[in-house]
């Protein structure tokens, strides 16, 4: 199965996405069937500045006042300094806190041949996220527990609206608001099934044809969907063309909280250090 991941092109696709009209009612809403209409406060949007201003390309979630978690093949080619991120806003063109990114950590062992695993990357920025407002704050991580299959899970993100992908014909289509879905996992061994070389590292996600994550989504949160809200997977891939009635593969963030930990700890660790020095 033709596999890919799910975010934007950052330099000769940006050209072909096409403006979103979110008062049509003819736009399938890919990744949820319906706008947001309140903030995520630990969701945000990876930026890169091109000539047109700085474009939406992956999402990301608050883990702490300074840290972003996200997919590695998100940022894995691309050098801090070209990138930013904007908290606290529903609208990815407007609006909200934007952050410089001073530190890129990409898992060790991330792969993409012959087969994708480890897709985590943890961003450190600057300034500090201001966790006082309430449209900021950081996501839940939970614990070792994993999430099991047919469990409800919530997406969201500023993905593609339109089916669009690898042989699909379809320009891919970025809304400016972001939007939701919610749906259920099914277990790794249906997965497998339905062609997906998933590791324990990772869960599934399926919907109906016509919903799922797309083009743009990638590097977002999976957040389950009862109880307190706690981050369950992070978009990492899907089929060729997407919401095609196939499952969404997530990072599993469960089986990566000691990485992460010893990645905030190393940053706060070297922060310390710095202003001990000055």
């Amino acid at each position: 199965m033709q596999l890919k991941l799910l975010h934007l092109c950052l330099v000769a696709c940006l050209s072909l996405v096409a403006a979103t009209d979110e008062d049509s009612a003819s736009v399938v809403r890919i990744n949820g069937g319906q706008t947001m209409n309140q903030t995520v406060p630990f969701q945000v949007s990876l930026q890169q500045k091109g000539r047109a201003g700085w474009r939406h390309f992956c999402s990301g979630s608050i883990v702490s006042r300074q840290h972003v978690l996200t997919a590695a093949h998100c940022v894995e080619q691309l050098k801090p300094e070209q990138l930013s991120v904007l908290a606290g806003t529903l609208n990815w063109k407007s609006g909200g806190q934007r952050h410089r990114i001073v530190a890129k950590h990409v898992h060790p062992q991330y792969a993409t041949t012959p087969r994708i695993i480890n897709d985590i990357a943890v961003l450190q920025v600057s300034p500090a996220f201001a966790l006082q407002r309430a449209e900021i704050a950081t996501v839940h991580l939970g614990g070792a527990d994993r999430v099991a299959g047919r469990t409800p899970v919530r997406l969201t993100g500023w993905g593609s609206t339109t089916p669009s992908g690898a042989g699909s014909g379809v320009v891919a289509q970025v809304p400016d608001r972001l939007q939701v879905l919610n749906y259920q996992t099914i277990s790794n061994e249906e997965c497998v099934q339905k062609g997906f070389r998933v590791t324990a590292n990772e869960i599934c996600a399926l919907a109906s044809h016509g919903r799922g994550a797309c083009m743009g989504d990638s590097g977002g949160p999976l957040i389950l969907a009862s109880g307190r809200q706690q981050l369950a997977g992070i978009v990492s891939y899907g089929s060729a063309t997407c919401a095609q009635g196939k499952p969404d593969v997530y990072t599993r963030v469960s089986s990566f909280l000691p990485y992460i930990g010893r990645i905030l700890r190393q940053d706060l660790a070297g922060e310390a250090r710095a202003t001990a020095q000055n």
